[in-house]
């Protein structure tokens, strides 16, 4: 089995981006709303480690996903969309962060681990608000990384 390419891997990478959207974060200033809607926010940083240990072949490797807690978030949406060789299909998850399944939910700071598979990762959270769990999806938090 060959090594991929440099100039390959940058095609993928360009290839992912216009599939998976922009990567860059646009956000609009919060508007004031006098119902009971209320401004939502999302965290302003979404972090992904994949955490070092030891692990047998075939064994999917363990990823701490970080970010600053929104204050008033019920709940988050962590979702995500991978590819690996050799099929180079897209996969995709999601997961409901609450605090019950958080490895850490406190002001400052959410945790949530993943074992997750080998692969080009884009992943993205969103802060969900209020009875009626609404959130702003349309300006997600994002991150990209890669596990080996």
């Amino acid at each position: 089995m060959k090594p991929v390419s440099v100039t390959a891997r940058a095609i993928l990478m360009m290839v992912l981006a216009a599939l998976l959207g922009s990567h860059a974060p646009s956000r609009k200033p919060p508007i004031a709303v006098s119902s009971s809607w209320q401004a939502t926010t999302n965290p302003r940083q979404l972090r992904a480690m994949q955490l070092l240990d030891q692990r047998a072949v075939g064994v999917a490797a363990r990823v701490r996903f970080e970010w600053d807690g929104v204050a008033g978030a019920r709940r988050y949406v962590l979702s995500g969309r991978w590819t690996s060789p050799p099929s180079w299909v897209i996969h995709s998850a999601t997961y409901s962060v609450t605090p019950r399944n958080a490895t850490a939910w406190e002001s400052h700071r959410v945790a949530f681990e993943l074992s997750l598979p080998e692969g080009t990762h884009s992943w993205s959270v969103v802060a969900l608000f209020g009875t009626d769990e609404h959130g702003d999806f349309a300006h997600p938090t994002p991150v990209t990384f890669e596990v080996r």
